[in-house]
């Protein structure tokens, strides 16, 4: 009986003291825990069961999205390196979406793509080549407004330079810059050494650079070398006339455009460029010309940047000749835009992937080829400098960096019935048709009838 007794003693000892340690907090080695505060209260943990919202990892994963495939109005696909690694590098980013091309040439671009929209074809987006053909797509009521698909996707058109600002029109933005262009002189560095004559610099007047093609011009025949080669579009010749920041080419009056006429064809006339009857007659673009070292340069935008770096001889990039010494710094400059009809199959999707090729990313990959991005930073010139092959001497350098970049052509209601009336009449005064004279005449008489 007593040794019962004493075995019921211990036992509940026992339970006491195990009763003790479970209740007593164990220290890990190296810890020490600060003391709670007499403000503190003591709480239930949170309840370790999921939210309603956190996914249950027994659920099968979301089915992947339906594949869809963007038609892409584009000029060039063989020339533009861009397309290219903009693709590529989306498909990592969406599987599901597919890029089709769509290559409509250059010539006639903006009418064709008008006609086309107009006829109902479904593009997805398209590129807008320049200003007036912005002005008439929208003025026609071919392209979506943008302006609420921008925010959602991270878009903030104060990024891009002022650029999207000046295409407002009522109150809407119809397209989103992804690539800003502007003139500049490249030219061909093996050429002027042979020739003995200095490169070009950043402090050009028109009239010193018009010297410096007739000093650099050589040779006859097949062995012929052309100081300079302007394209034949209406810009190489006379759009040096607007780099005042006063005149553009909605102006209704155009008699400042008749000194850079004579100029030009003084320098036809002299042969030391060649004709532009001759080049539009063979179709001669000036790549052919640059390519076997037939020109020593050539008045042309930042886009050809792309050419020049696969050239097999040293070049250079120089500022764009103007019109005066209180000149020198401007150019001009375009956009090139992406924007998508109202009849596309697939509008968000093609926001989505604008929003990619206009951004941070797609701006990167541009500058990798060389071309140079409306979304401008340090980080993207520092990639077009470090390209193997730029020219790092501090003229090139020098010469992106202008002072001014003025619109070839600003918005304008009738900028695509403008734009006609001036190069039906350049045409017929390079063509030597009309004089100079009486093709300006035939400019201001007729825009300034148009404009009322």
């Amino acid at each position: 009986m007593k040794k019962a007794k004493i075995l019921c003693l211990l036992m509940a000892a026992v339970l006491i003291l195990s009763v003790l340690a479970a209740c007593t907090p164990v220290e890990t080695p190296g810890e020490n825990p600060d003391p709670p505060s007499p403000q503190q209260t003591t709480s239930p943990s949170p309840s370790p069961n999921p939210s309603p919202e956190s996914p249950n990892p027994s659920d099968p994963p979301p089915p992947p999205p339906d594949p869809v495939t963007l038609t892409w109005a584009v000029w060039d696909i063989e020339m533009v390196a861009y397309y290219e690694p903009l693709i590529a590098r989306y498909k990592e980013i969406a599987p599901h979406i597919t890029i089709e091309m769509v290559d409509l040439g250059t010539t006639d671009w903006n009418s064709i793509v008008q006609t086309q929209l107009l006829g109902g074809v479904d593009y997805d987006l398209i590129k807008v080549r320049d200003v007036p053909g912005y002005v008439d797509h929208v003025n026609a009521n071919l392209l979506l407004p943008l302006n609420d698909m921008l925010a959602p996707r991270g878009v903030d058109i104060g990024d891009y330079m002022g650029l999207p600002e000046q295409f407002m029109m009522n109150g809407n933005l119809y397209a989103l810059p992804f690539r800003s262009d502007f003139w500049v002189t490249f030219y061909n560095k093996d050429i002027f050494d042979a020739a003995g004559v200095p490169y070009p610099t950043n402090n050009m007047t028109f009239a010193q650079w018009t010297d410096i093609i007739k000093a650099v011009t050589s040779g006859s025949g097949t062995d012929k070398i052309w100081g300079n080669h302007f394209h034949n579009w209406r810009s190489t010749t006379t759009l040096f006339g607007v780099l005042d920041g006063v005149h553009t080419v909605n102006d209704g009056n155009y008699d400042f455009l008749i000194p850079f006429y004579e100029a030009v064809l003084e320098l036809e006339d002299g042969d030391f460029v060649p004709r532009r009857t001759d080049l539009v007659a063979g179709g001669v673009h000036h790549r052919q010309t640059w390519a076997p070292q037939q020109i020593a340069m050539v008045n042309m935008g930042t886009w050809f940047t792309a050419d020049s770096l696969q050239s097999e001889f040293n070049w250079g990039i120089a500022g764009y000749p103007a019109p005066t010494a209180a000149t020198i710094g401007n150019t001009l400059g375009q956009v090139t835009q992406l924007a998508i009809p109202r009849n596309a199959k697939h509008p968000e999707e093609a926001m989505d992937f604008i929003a990619f090729v206009a951004g941070p990313e797609g701006a990167k990959i541009c500058a990798s080829v060389g071309q140079i991005p409306a979304l401008m930073t340090d980080d993207v010139i520092d990639a077009i400098l470090s390209i193997p092959g730029f020219p790092q001497d501090d003229t090139t350098r020098g010469a992106l960096r202008p002072k001014n970049i003025f619109l070839e052509q600003p918005p304008h209601v009738k900028a695509g019935e403008i734009n006609a009336i001036l190069n039906e009449a350049h045409t017929e005064i390079m063509d030597r048709t009309m004089t100079i004279r009486e093709g300006i005449d035939m400019m201001n008489s007729r825009v300034s009838q148009l404009l009322g």
